[in-house]
C-alpha cells in the first residue's frame, strides 16, 4: 500500500533546463502508456555507480517481465536499516514522475520508505517522504504507482525545475527489500 505527504517547496524558477533522454514504454504492460527514462544505473547490470549505497549492493535476481531487457539479471538488494540513494535527476513538469519494481526479501512486516531529496534556494539539502510501501506489497516482484514529484515539490511553472535523488530506506528493524529499472517519466502528465 502507497500512501503519501502533500509538501509545498519554491524551487528557484529557471530555464527548464532537463536534459533530453532516450525513452521507453516500459510499464505499458500495466497499463502506463507514458514514456520513461531509466535513472542512471537504475537497472543495476552495471553495477551501482553513481549510486550512494549503506547495507545495500547488486545481487543476482531480476524483476520477472524485463522491462529494460531479456538478458537482464540483476537487481539492488537494500537491507533493512540500509538505504540507497540514486544519482541526481532532474524534474519538471514535463518530467513529473517515477517508477520501480520492487519486493520485501525478508521479514514479515516492514516498510520501504520512499523520498526524495533535493537543495532549496538556500543551499539547504532537504528530504521528504513521499510514499511508503508496506506488507501488503508482497514478497514477489511489484510495480510502484507512478509517484509524482513535481507537485510534491510545488513546480507549477514550465521554466521551473530541479534537481532530485530518489532515497529508498527500508525501517531499520523491518524486512530488506530489493529494487529493480528504476525509470523517471520524461513526458508524462501525472
Amino acid at each position: 500500500m502507497l500512501s503519501a505527504v502533500a509538501i509545498l517547496v519554491v524551487p528557484a524558477a529557471a530555464q527548464a533546463a532537463c536534459p533530453t533522454t532516450q525513452t521507453t514504454k516500459a510499464f505499458q504492460a500495466f497499463g502506463d502508456s507514458n514514456d520513461y527514462s531509466l535513472v542512471s544505473n537504475g537497472g543495476f547490470e552495471t553495477g551501482a555507480g553513481g549510486w550512494s549505497l549503506s547495507r545495500s549492493n547488486v545481487t543476482a535476481g531480476n524483476e520477472p517481465w524485463s522491462v529494460r531487457g531479456a538478458g537482464d539479471s540483476k537487481s539492488l538488494a537494500i537491507d533493512a536499516g540500509g538505504v540507497a540513494v540514486s544519482p541526481t535527476v532532474c524534474v519538471d513538469l514535463s518530467r513529473p514522475t517515477y517508477r520501480f519494481f520492487a519486493k520485501r526479501t525478508s521479514g514479515s512486516w516492514g516498510v520501504l520508505n520512499l523520498r526524495v531529496r533535493w537543495q532549496d534556494a538556500s543551499g539547504r539539502t532537504n528530504e521528504t517522504t513521499i510514499a511508503a510501501l508496506d506488507t501488503n506489497f508482497g514478497t514477489g516482484w511489484g510495480v510502484s504507482r507512478a509517484l509524482n514529484i513535481a507537485s510534491l515539490l510545488g513546480l507549477w511553472n514550465a521554466d521551473q525545475d530541479v534537481s532530485v535523488q530518489l532515497v529508498f530506506d527500508p525501517e531499520n528493524y523491518g524486512g530488506s527489500w530489493a529494487i529493480d529499472d528504476v525509470y523517471v517519466d520524461p513526458y508524462g502528465r501525472g
